[in-house]
């Protein structure tokens, strides 16, 4: 399967073929039936426990296109997952203005573009793997933000590639770790820069905002939230006012560098996490992922490391009771059954090296899946 971001895009493209009603509405499909178990319950990842579920990783997709003028679309994307009951929100809805062939201006409920395979997070068809490894991929919750981009297209010496800028906001609920949280990104802007030359693409990408989180330290207990407590922590070592989350800004930086002749494919992304608040962790991550395709099988393995970074002194020590690091070693297998279907399985070996500051476990979850476009 082709990793470079464009031959992904020309892969679902075609892959999908579009029911084409009045007018040029276009409706297109696709869905993730996976299963996947844990070999043991020492460790917590990606939802899954040492039982058998066919929910976490399940996911159903409608996009629906309309061509309103010669210059205007309109384009809603409908997602179900199996890790929220199956409850339908929209991902994607949003007006798109072609200012010319080569810019585009979109205003709405857009995919804020984060990571690499932000574009296709959902659409399991356009990678390898049942899933993107969470340990780099892991800011499921600000998946979607409302706002407008503009991406501009260029090509020049023998190099295509892309610009794109964007701000919005962001206000909802999250979940970390079972709590859940009220959060809010104001004044969340971003910009992404793609270039590709032949087999080879690169991304580099920068994201800013100004993060407020409801955490309080006064509702600390022994069945309190886990930042709930952290922030109580902060105050009983003199720092409390590290450990709050009022408009703190917030940054998110990404690189990647990709190879694709057809048939040999390397991906190498790295990402980092930096905020003015101590409440949650500055971390980095990356991830370095090789595949090799016989026919209509491919073979993959990726290796994925993610480690917080503490702050010094007091706060950094009070930031240790909530320190992760962690790695996984992921071998997996593709074949494509026709060029709309294809069948996957992942062994992922997973490291839990430090859990809130203390050793952690290791176990092996294990993934199968059927990805399908239509």
């Amino acid at each position: 399967m082709v990793l470079r971001k464009s031959g992904l895009a020309a892969a679902v493209l075609l892959a999908c073929s579009p029911a084409a009603f009045s007018d040029d509405l276009n409706i297109n499909g696709f869905m993730n039936v996976t299963a996947g178990n844990l070999s043991t319950e020492d460790i917590s990842l990606d939802g899954y426990d040492d039982g058998v579920s066919f929910d976490v990783g399940t996911v159903v997709g409608l996009q629906m296109s309309k061509q309103v003028n010669d210059t205007t679309s309109a384009t809603v994307q409908l997602i179900s997952r199996g890790s929220d009951n199956y409850s339908t929100e929209a991902s994607w809805a949003y007006v798109t203005y072609a200012a010319n062939e080569n810019t585009d201006i979109r205003m709405g409920r857009l995919r804020t573009p984060f990571f690499y395979y932000s574009d296709f997070l959902e659409v399991g068809y356009a990678y390898n793997w049942v899933r993107p490894p969470s340990i780099v991929y892991r800011l499921d919750a600000f998946s979607s933000i409302s706002g407008v981009d503009v991406t501009h297209r260029f090509a020049i010496g023998g190099m295509d590639g892309s610009i794109q800028a964007y701000t919005g906001r962001y206000n909802d609920d999250f979940t970390l770790s079972g709590d859940t949280y009220h959060i809010e990104l104001r004044r969340a802007a971003g910009m992404v820069f793609s270039l590709n030359s032949g087999d080879f693409g690169a991304r580099l990408s920068y994201h800013q905002a100004d993060l407020t989180l409801d955490a309080n330290a006064a509702l600390a207990g022994p069945n309190g939230r886990a930042l709930d407590n952290l922030a109580a922590g902060g105050a009983l070592a003199g720092v409390g006012d590290e450990f709050t989350a009022d408009e703190d800004k917030a940054k998110f930086y990404q690189a990647s560098v990709s190879y694709d002749n057809g048939s040999t494919a390397v991906i190498a992304e790295w990402t980092a996490l930096d905020q003015t608040t101590a409440l949650l962790n500055d971390d980095s991550a990356y991830l370095i992922s090789a595949a090799q395709r016989f026919g209509d099988a491919t073979v993959h393995l990726t290796y994925t490391v993610a480690e917080d970074d503490l702050e010094s002194g007091v706060v950094g020590q009070v930031q240790k009771n909530a320190e992760s690091k962690e790695n996984s070693i992921i071998l997996g297998m593709r074949y494509d059954y026709d060029s709309s279907t294809a069948f996957k399985v992942d062994i992922q070996q997973h490291d839990e090296e430090l859990v809130n500051g203390a050793k952690g476990e290791s176990g092996l979850l294990y993934n199968v899946g059927m990805s399908l476009v239509f």
